[in-house]
């Protein structure tokens, strides 16, 4: 914008900085956001989620990862100190009714708009916040030991499909709050920007 030209009422808090990649040559790479839910024992989230879905007990959570990463979606790991659970082949007619009708199938389809819209509020009846839900980037252990610190039970997903990220944007929707992590990140280090705005 040429000197003096500034409009009354715009300032640097109108405008922002973005990181341009080139997704050819450094494709994202997805990684999964776990949840955890403190204050839900394993063996409750587990007796509720048997009314809209197969529950799959499992030895440990080396195994349990493994059942979840060859479960067709939507799947989910629980786990907590009482051990570990796969939920599998949700109920369709409970799915369908708790999904959102204004949302395009592809949303409605993503593990985390199942798990915001469906798994949360109507299997047990808990809202999606931050006061509720606690985060847990990538790593599955970690997400295990907050739960079995807080008495509650960690929900391990997969991470999503780079196509389905893509295409969910393109038709100007955006999936539920975090739900994956986006790489390549840039380095750590400090940007600096001026207030001035000419």
């Amino acid at each position: 914008m040429p000197r003096g030209s500034q409009r009354a009422g715009v300032g640097p808090w109108d405008f922002g900085l973005a990181l341009l990649v080139d997704s050819s040559a450094y494709p994202p790479d997805l990684k999964a956001i776990h949840r955890v839910i403190p204050g839900l024992p394993l063996a409750e989230a587990a007796a509720r989620a048997k009314g809209s879905w197969r529950v799959h007990d499992q030895e440990d959570l080396a195994e349990g990862l493994a059942a979840l990463d060859a479960a067709e979606n939507p799947a989910f790991l629980l786990a907590g100190a009482d051990g570990v659970h796969l939920l599998t082949h949700p109920d369709p007619v409970q799915l369908a009714l708790a999904m959102p009708a204004d949302r395009s199938d592809r949303w409605n389809s993503l593990n985390t708009s199942i798990l915001t819209q469906f798994v949360l509020p109507k299997v047990w009846g808990l809202q999606d916040d931050e006061e509720t839900v606690r985060i847990v980037h990538h790593d599955p252990h970690a997400a295990l030991r907050l739960a079995v610190r807080t008495g509650g039970t960690a929900v391990l997903l997969k991470p999503l499909a780079v196509d389905d990220v893509l295409v969910v944007a393109a038709s100007g929707e955006r999936v539920p709050r975090k739900s994956t992590s986006f790489g390549p990140k840039p380095r750590t280090g400090l940007v600096l920007r001026t207030f001035a705005i000419d």
